[in-house]
């Protein structure tokens, strides 16, 4: 196989699906492709490279299940779902958000999308960037309160899908009054 940084990313993504985010090193994803880190190193730079890139790629690909176009608080309700799902069905996706650092190639990327997607529903790009990230920061603490040591206490409190859809419901319509 051919190394390339999605090749790379791909392979990383597969070990923390298996075995967590303390398995994700350059030697572990360079042994899964047959490869040494030094030569993982050039295509995707060190560790903390490796960590912003996949968390750039899972963000991504939540933001491509968003179907574009419609009112912006249906399309700001629909990212935050698609957000959730990803996040949820990524293991250790918070421990990974909290531990990558920024990649300003990828965080550009990520920029551009999300200002075209929010364009798209009529927002002003200032705006619909600044209800955007408020929906990043919901989702993303509510997977880490799902996820974390006390996340099946927190299941017991509440049902923690209904929790989620209720407050990124309130949070958006408190933006839009």
């Amino acid at each position: 196989m051919k190394l390339s940084r999605d090749a790379i990313v791909d392979e990383a993504i597969a070990l923390l699906q298996e075995e967590g985010l303390e398995a994700v090193s350059l030697r572990n994803v360079a042994a899964r492709l047959d490869a040494k880190a030094p030569s993982l190193a050039r295509h995707v730079g060190d560790k903390q490279s490796l960590l912003a890139l996949m968390s750039s790629r899972l963000f991504l690909e939540a933001l491509d299940d968003v179907a574009p176009g419609g009112l912006w608080t249906d399309w700001m309700v629909r990212f935050g779902r698609a957000l959730w799902r990803k996040q949820r069905a990524t293991r250790d996706a918070a421990l990974l958000i909290a531990a990558a650092p920024p990649h300003m190639a990828s965080m550009e990327l990520v920029a551009d999308r999300l200002r075209a997607q929010v364009q798209s529903v009529g927002l002003p790009t200032g705006r619909g960037m600044m209800i955007q990230s408020a929906v990043q920061a919901l989702i993303t603490g509510w997977t880490g309160f799902a996820t974390g040591p006390q996340g099946s206490d927190i299941a017991r409190l509440v049902e923690i899908e209904d929790a989620v859809d209720a407050s990124l419901t309130a949070l958006i319509h408190g933006f839009a009054a």
